[in-house]
């Protein structure tokens, strides 16, 4: 005599399935895959090679998707150009500045480790980026005068913010309190570098309010942070 694995209904010989619950004779029950080892179930569904990469990996998957994106822009600009007007006229923003994206994910993906070759090579593409804009432009002289010092000031601040956060044993209210500084610090390099060029004197108004909003916020992060005990990380403390 044989019965039903779910309800328990004895059940005839030729029967095929339960006539309560209809439960196909020999079919696994709930109840019996709920039994079943962690490892089998694991072995259902087996990982993908995307979730066993390691971090370089994915970086250099990152690296290969985007120069293909960017290779892909470049031709399909370039072409649809060339087949409407002959030559080589809007498509050459955006060839430019697809080149530069790529050499700015390539310099990211081989050199995070290599701080100052990192930073030195965004910079020095980059400005040759705004210098081939100025030039499409009839050389405005935008790109020389005002483009590349911003863009000096900016990597000189992002590169001084890294060194001070790497020096910090333990990080919190403290990293915020530095980017205030940085963030003020930048905006007296933008009035400067604007004020120099337009009316040849250094002449500094906006940004020393700026500075003067941005010090006592710092402080009192700083202080914060060095009150407390051990410099509590952020997300302990917001219990994020």
């Amino acid at each position: 005599m044989t019965y039903c694995k779910n309800c328990g209904v004895e059940l005839e010989k030729k029967m095929i399935s339960c006539p309560l619950c209809g439960t196909t004779v020999g079919e696994k029950t709930v109840k019996e895959e709920q039994k079943l080892p962690l490892n089998s179930k694991k072995n259902e569904k087996p990982f993908s090679d995307y979730e066993d990469l390691t971090q370089k990996q994915l970086r250099k998957l990152f690296w290969e998707l985007s120069g293909i994106v960017l290779i892909s822009g470049i031709l399909v600009t370039l072409i649809i150009d060339l087949i409407l007007n002959n030559c080589m006229t809007w498509s050459k923003y955006s060839v430019t500045v697809c080149l530069v994206l790529f050499i700015n994910s390539t310099l990211i993906t081989f050199l995070r480790h290599r701080v100052m070759l990192l930073y030195a090579g965004s910079f020095i593409s980059t400005s040759i980026l705004l210098v081939l804009l100025d030039m499409y432009s009839l050389n405005i002289g935008w790109g020389v005068k005002f483009g590349i010092p911003l863009l000096f000031a900016f990597y000189f601040m992002a590169l001084i913010l890294k060194l001070l956060i790497r020096l910090c044993k333990q990080r919190g209210f403290n990293v915020m309190a530095i980017f205030f500084i940085a963030a003020g610090l930048f905006t007296v390099f933008i009035e400067g570098i604007i004020s120099v060029n337009t009316i040849k004197t250094l002449y500094l108004r906006w940004s020393i309010i700026v500075m003067v909003c941005v010090i006592p916020i710092a402080a009192i992060l700083f202080f914060i942070h060095y009150r407390l005990k051990k410099g509590v990380d952020l997300k302990k403390f917001f219990h994020i």
